[in-house]
């Protein structure tokens, strides 16, 4: 292989790794921004239902304590703070595409909020970590991905008992719309669930993956360009000037054309490698003792 060709292989290897660098950094950073932007629309979004939930606790509930005094009545819109915000958010996703919120539970009296695998892996997490307020991840769910938000729903109070308590002893109302066989006898201190949000990252995903690859397709073109261009240089101002110089030392070794000057002014490698061949043909000319009476001998 020779030295354009060699030179043309590192170049190009060299190049294309850089190139390939700059378009997986591109997909990271821009993978990095859509985790980022998730992860904001996540707090937003779990910061709206802490506020439903703390004015449904605070204004609501003692409202309705004082209006519903018949303990079997039980109006879920009303007067379950799960419901209420279930709803709320039912509304929003109405208008508002890419989010899930779930109020993931290991046994809802809601069947629709039965945790599925993932969720209770979460939710054995914070029953293993108490300390723990937040989990955040990335889970794919029917081909999506998504960037996950979750809290413990953990039962720190008598009131959630009422009615995930005994059985006998819930709102006979709720015992007719939900029954008796899911959602009861949760303890205090139990952690029975995750509120769980999440936020697609698929599409934003999707547009790095196109950007890294306009950048490095770009990347190539631009290499393969610099390729064009170092093989022409090459080509005139080093394989060629080496070659006649090739040539030259290959005449001057057997006695031939030993009157014709190589010299050059050029200040470079391949000028000073000229003139020191152009040195040698004046040496071996004398000692062969040629003349040259019509050529400047250099």
């Amino acid at each position: 292989m020779g030295i354009r060709a060699k030179f043309i292989t590192i170049i190009s290897v060299l190049s294309l790794l850089a190139t390939l660098a700059i378009g997986y950094t591109s997909y990271m950073l821009s993978r990095q921004n859509a985790l980022a932007d998730a992860k904001s629309k996540g707090d937003m979004l779990f910061n709206y239902i802490g506020a439903s939930g703390k004015f449904f606790s605070k204004y609501q509930k003692p409202l309705i304590d004082e209006l519903v005094t018949d303990k079997d009545v039980f109006i879920p819109e009303l007067m379950s703070r799960f419901v209420v915000t279930r709803m709320e958010y039912d509304i929003f996703a109405e208008t508002q595409t890419g989010y899930k919120f779930k109020q993931a539970t290991i046994d809802p009296l809601w069947p629709d909020n039965k945790a599925d695998a993932d969720e209770l892996k979460v939710i054995k997490y914070f029953s293993a970590n108490p300390s723990s307020k937040l989990q955040e991840g990335i889970v794919t769910k029917g081909g999506e991905q998504f960037f996950y938000s979750a809290k413990p729903v953990k039962i720190d109070n008598d009131f959630c008992l009422n009615c995930h308590g005994d059985p006998a002893t819930a709102p006979k109302d709720q015992l007719d719309i939900y029954g008796a066989d899911h959602g009861y006898n949760w303890k205090l201190d139990d952690t029975v669930g995750a509120s769980m949000i999440y936020v697609s990252i698929s599409p934003a995903l999707v547009l790095a993956k196109k950007s890294a690859m306009k950048i490095f397709l770009i990347g190539l073109g631009c290499l393969l360009v610099t390729i064009a261009c170092i093989w022409v240089f090459f080509d005139k101002a080093v394989v060629g000037p080496i070659v006649r110089l090739s040539d030259t030392a290959k005449d001057i070794s057997i006695g031939k054309n030993l009157c014709d000057s190589v010299h050059s002014d050029v200040k470079d490698e391949i000028g000073v490698l000229a003139n020191s061949i152009d040195r040698m043909r004046i040496s071996v000319n004398k000692l062969l003792k040629r003349s040259c009476p019509d050529r400047k001998q250099g």
